[in-house]
């Protein structure tokens, strides 16, 4: 059994003991994609910046998701997860398509839309490996949970 290292704080530890659990389940089981880690990329498709903000509190070391095997990767050529932030705008089907493109196979998408029915919005077109829908803006709490389920069922089928 592997122990983490735990991060403390003035009176308490920061990173143990807190079971993250997500309320949004998996459409379908996703493709093996990785054996040990799980590389994420962000891209922000038309947010409210809310978002954003809970993706860089992921990565501060309160939460410490690097204890878990997950890493935010900055090109979509090393991800396993794209997480696509916002309900898009027009403007940015095309970036986003080109970079489901650039993304290696086999992979998993999920969206967070924060206001999906914004005015200037369009709905999101046909994603391949669509695995989950978020509404609203979650927690980073619960987007660690999200992604712990996407880790654990991949790591069930190696």
């Amino acid at each position: 059994m592997i122990r983490w290292w735990p991060l403390y704080g003035l009176k308490r530890k920061l990173t143990e003991g807190k079971e993250y659990e997500s309320r949004i389940r998996l459409r379908f089981t996703p493709e093996k994609i990785f054996n040990r880690s799980l590389f994420v990329y962000a891209i922000d498709v038309g947010s409210s910046n809310a978002l954003n903000f809970e993706i860089s509190a992921l990565k501060s070391p309160q939460y410490n998701i690097h204890r878990f095997g997950i890493y935010f990767t900055d090109s979509p050529r090393h991800a396993d997860v794209l997480l696509v932030l916002g309900q898009p705008v027009p403007l940015m089907i095309d970036p986003l398509m080109e970079t489901i493109n650039q993304l290696p196979k086999p992979f998993s998408i999920i969206t967070i839309r924060d206001f999906p029915d914004r005015p200037g919005s369009v709905d999101f077109p046909e994603l391949p490996n669509h695995i989950a829908d978020l509404k609203g803006v979650p927690s980073p709490s619960e987007i660690i949970g999200l992604l712990l389920d996407v880790a654990k069922t991949k790591r069930k089928q190696s």
